[in-house]
């Protein structure tokens, strides 16, 4: 069906079929100006890299502005370009409505020149580049500022004879306010008018309302009749000769305005190609900031481009698809791909709905939007190449005007790509060799693979046919792919795994819906039980394979968080040791110094003794004072006594017991039984990289740093208190996963006082380093920004914050703080 259409029908069509038309659509509602709006219908594929990577780096650096900056204007993008290419004809003179959107857009021309010559060298080069081509004199804006003001309206300094009709019409004005005024009095005194009557407007002219019956009593001219033709309205004969002259002036006022305009265009008009350029980068930066906003709206970011054909995508997502599932609040499934060299086609089966098409159409779409200058919803660590042409073929194509069969259709369409393809090409075909005979369609789609191999053409394939399958074992760059499938919920997965072939599950499905079990055991005899049987095992084994995966990873993270756990308690024994050693230090000092001041206590009281001459009285009093001062030191000395028992007695519960373990100080190798720092637990050496080693300890194996481990002179490992150690580590391993599972990374201290906000951010750091969380966020919100500032200063001085940040403006900016811990 393509060969009757042009290069940019065929554009058209593949821009219909992958989802861009609907992109261009969203971006081009985004637009402001109008010349933008152009620029965002004529988006379109380029191949040339440097283009494709300098429109992606404008939009990303777009999409920092909206989400960092506030002074970027925002209002007043108006296009001009119409109206100054129409002042290139001589005589021309620009319109006041047009002058007022000049005066404004100018304001914003000159605002977004000033923001990126403000910026920091090298923050937005591409912007800076592209803002660099505004050349215009400013004192443009001064002429505009200086004739109309902010609501449209010439000022009266325009020029000295509009200041000088402008007097006059005042004056007028208030002439005739004066004398209408006077004849209305008049006419109420005299009960011509009614007595609430008051001046009004006519034909744009002052009267007042006269009873119909005195009308000829006050000279002057009717000008209107109430509908009840009880009312008369009169313009006085005074003030008839006032308006004509006010009227005059009017004239005149027009007349002036219309001068300035001319004069005002004719000092313009030889700046006008500068003008038009400065309006074109105006158009030029609406467009991007649409294409950026639209990119945050289906959280697009900016991948690792490569000027070669490639695919090495992570998290990729179709965007349309994640915008109608977020209005529904479901999760959208992202999916991982990779086509190179050595991996240039796919073949993807599995379910129907399982989410091939989607796969596709994805592929194609992210392909075409980075080509287009657009952002893409993938990882930004995603490698996206440059490919010379993109050829999809999907859905049901037949054509009534061409009579051709939707079978016919495809293979016209495949003989399109045969004749372009080449080894810059990207091919993305959905059910290839469908829509006739299996058997036949089979081996025509088979073929065509083959002659894109030789190609060297990029593609992904979706397909329910074996001998497709079986591709990937005759050619190395070929490989197959899977959607999983849920067989025991009979629910898609839309997870694409790479490397094995997926089955289409039709029985299992036609199972599900109803279809009468007489009937699919009569099909199971004719295609055979053992290639059923085949299928299902190879998806359970890819669904087995991904909980495996999945469980395997949860072990890494927890092996790596106990031998973290393990190496802080190490320390905190070391740290317990030293202590108790200081403690008894002065322990010891103070009771020498006791003893001291008791032996000089005794002394003293001898000598009073001695020096009363043994008098009775003075002997007792001595000896009370003595057995007082005896009774205070024993107290302090047991106070002492029992400060050392209780270090004493958590020394020896942080101690192993196994501290006296015979030592061997020969390097630690595998299979070496070793002890896990000064803890009573040891494990056995089945694996070491560099300076860890990991070691099992009771079914548990762990990664642990060889500095933390002593070679022991045991054979075997210890088995007495194996399942008391295996029972208190299930205990702290128990305990330890259900405070994973209820903390929240986000601490919310709106409302609180300083001092409890303090305390509790103290404690929320603690247990966040205790489960080995790297980032948090504190809600604290702006208000006058006081908690902010208290929350901030406690994070300054903490040890153990890495740094912090305010969080994103879209998702909280000044009102949330995020940490990263050490």
């Amino acid at each position: 069906m393509y060969q009757n259409y042009t290069m940019n029908d065929y554009a058209l069509l593949l821009e219909e079929k992958i989802g861009f038309t609907q992109i261009r659509e969203m971006v081009a509602r985004e637009c402001v100006n109008n010349m933008a709006l152009k620029f965002a219908k004529q988006m379109s594929f380029s191949s040339n890299y440097d283009e494709v990577v300098k429109n992606l780096c404008q939009t990303d650096e777009f999409r920092q502005i909206l989400l960092m900056e506030n002074s970027f204007p925002s209002q007043d993008f108006f296009d001009l370009s119409e109206e100054l290419s129409r002042l290139k004809t001589i005589g021309t003179v620009i319109e006041l409505e047009a002058l007022f959107d000049l005066k404004c857009s100018l304001r914003t021309i000159f605002e977004c020149s000033k923001f990126f010559a403000n910026s920091e060298e090298g923050k937005y080069p591409e912007l800076s580049l592209l803002a660099q081509k505004i050349t215009l004199d400013y004192d443009i804006l001064k002429e505009c500022n200086r004739i109309i003001d902010d609501k449209g309206n010439i000022y009266d300094t325009a020029s000295e004879q509009l200041y000088d009709i402008r007097r006059q019409q005042r004056q007028k004005q208030s002439s005739i306010d004066r004398q209408i005024s006077k004849t209305l009095n008049i006419a109420k005194q005299e009960g011509w008018a009614p007595e609430n009557a008051e001046v009004t407007i006519r034909n744009g002219r002052a009267v007042i309302p006269m009873l119909d019956t005195h009308r000829r009593k006050i000279k002057g001219l009717i000008l209107d009749e109430s509908a009840t033709r009880q009312t008369a309205y009169l313009e006085p004969a005074e003030v008839v000769e006032l308006n004509n002259d006010l009227r005059e002036l009017e004239f005149a006022e027009q007349r002036e305005i219309e001068r300035i305009l001319k004069q005002f265009t004719e000092s313009i008009r030889t700046m006008l190609p500068e003008m038009l350029t400065a309006y074109w980068v105006l158009a030029k930066i609406d467009f991007i900031r649409a294409k950026a906003k639209f990119a945050l709206s289906i959280k697009a970011g900016m991948p690792i481009v490569d000027n070669c054909p490639k695919v090495y995508w992570f998290d990729a997502k179709h965007p349309l698809l994640y915008l109608n599932l977020k209005k529904q609040h479901k999760e959208i499934v992202p999916f991982n791909i990779e086509l190179n060299t050595e991996q240039r086609i796919v073949i993807i089966s599995g379910p129907n709905s399982g989410g091939k098409s989607v796969c596709l159409k994805t592929l194609g779409l992210l392909q075409y939007m980075l080509q287009s200058g657009l952002l893409v919803p993938a990882k930004e660590t995603s490698e996206f190449g440059i490919f010379d042409s993109i050829f999809i073929d999907i859905g049901d194509q037949q054509s009534i005007e061409n009579d051709l069969s939707t079978y016919s259709s495809h293979l016209v369409n495949m003989k399109y790509l045969l004749e372009k393809a080449n080894n810059h090409t990207l091919f993305l075909l959905d059910e290839l060799g469908a829509g006739t005979e299996p058997r036949i369609g089979g081996a025509i789609a088979e073929a065509i693979l083959e002659a894109l191999y030789e190609r060297k053409a990029f593609g992904v394939v979706t397909t329910h046919y074996a001998n497709l399958k079986l591709l990937a074992d005759r050619y190395p760059a070929i490989a197959n792919a899977a959607m999983l499938f849920d067989t025991e919920r009979m629910l898609p997965l839309y997870q694409l795994i790479v490397k094995h072939p997926g089955s289409s599950f039709a029985f299992e499905i036609a199972k599900n819906i109803g279809l009468p079990a007489e009937i699919l055991a009569e099909a199971e005899k004719k295609i055979g039980k053992e290639l059923l049987n085949f299928e299902q095992q190879l998806q359970q084994i890819e669904v087995e394979k991904s909980e495996l995966q999945k469980k395997r990873t949860e072990l890494e993270v927890t092996d790596s968080f106990l031998s973290e756990m393990i190496e802080k308690y190490t320390k905190l024994n070391t740290t317990l040791e030293t202590k108790k050693h200081e403690i008894l230090s002065t322990a010891r000092q103070n009771a020498k110094q006791i003893i001291n001041d008791a032996n000089k206590q005794i002394e003293r009281t001898i000598a009073e003794i001695r020096t009363a001459q043994a008098k009775k009285e003075e002997t007792l009093q001595a000896r009370e004072k003595l057995k007082k001062e005896a009774e205070k030191i024993d107290t302090e000395q047991k106070k002492s006594d029992e400060n050392i028992k209780k270090i004493q007695s958590s020394a020896k519960k942080i101690t192993s017991s196994a501290a006296n373990e015979p030592s061997d100080n020969r390097p630690i190798a595998v299979g070496d039984i070793v002890k896990i720092g000064d803890q009573d637990t040891f494990g056995q050496v089945v694996e070491i990289k560099g300076k860890k080693a990991t070691i099992e300890s009771n079914s548990i194996r762990m990664t642990i740093a060889l500095s933390q481990l002593s070679k022991t002179m045991k054979k075997n490992l210890p088995t007495q208190k194996s399942k008391n150690n295996n029972s208190e580590y299930q205990t702290i391993y128990n305990e330890l996963a259900a405070k994973r599972a209820a903390f929240s990374p986000t601490l919310d201290l709106r409302g609180k006082r300083a001092e409890e906000a303090l305390n509790m951010l103290d404690h929320f750091i603690d247990e966040a380093l205790l489960l080995s969380e790297k980032e948090i966020r504190i809600l604290h919100g702006t208000g006058y920004g006081i908690l902010k500032e208290v929350v901030r200063k406690r994070l300054a001085d903490h040890l153990e914050v890495k740094n912090y940040r305010p969080e994103i403006l879209e998702l909280g900016g000044e009102g949330i703080t995020v940490v990263t811990l050490k």
